[in-house]
């Protein structure tokens, strides 16, 4: 019954300095009243429509480096400005070429033909090929994701 009692009471401190929060957290007032107030002014704004949309600023500086960022370049700089919407992806995958299925032979019982390294968790050389032409392979699909999403952006500028 204490504890029960404890609990709610807790509850009801938690929730009275929440509500209590005052509305400029930089007054000077306690760290937890200015935690507090940042919690509720992150959360008074959820349902507005303000809040699903993200605002993209680019632009390219003297020395030709190209910059993306949420808030304005400095002044005089030229930008260009877009807004998406944070709730969707716009992107679509880019399509995998299919790759004809060869048939795979069936396991025979000859000793492999390749070296083992002799050392516990180092991959054979064919497995460390297969790994490195893997890991290619993932770098051109990032780098036609990278490609497609350039496209993207030049094309709604």
């Amino acid at each position: 019954m204490f504890l029960s009692l404890l609990i709610v009471l807790i509850i009801v401190l938690v929730a009275g300095a929440f509500f209590l929060a005052p509305d400029n957290p930089d007054d000077g007032s306690p760290a937890l009243l200015q935690g507090l107030s940042q919690i509720r002014n992150m959360t008074e704004g959820l349902g507005d429509a303000e809040n699903k949309t993200t605002t993209v600023y680019k632009w390219q500086d003297a020395d030709g480096e190209w910059h993306f960022s949420n808030t304005p370049p400095p002044q005089g700089v030229a930008s260009q400005v877009q807004t998406y919407r944070a709730d969707t992806n716009v992107i679509q995958a880019p399509r995998q070429q299919q790759k004809p299925i060869a048939a795979t032979p069936p396991p025979s019982s000859a000793p492999p033909t390749e070296p083992d390294p002799g050392i516990p968790g180092l991959p054979s050389p064919a497995k460390a090929k297969k790994l490195l032409d893997d890991a290619r392979a993932v770098q051109d699909l990032n780098d036609n994701r990278m490609d497609v999403l350039n496209q993207q952006i030049d094309a709604n500028n």
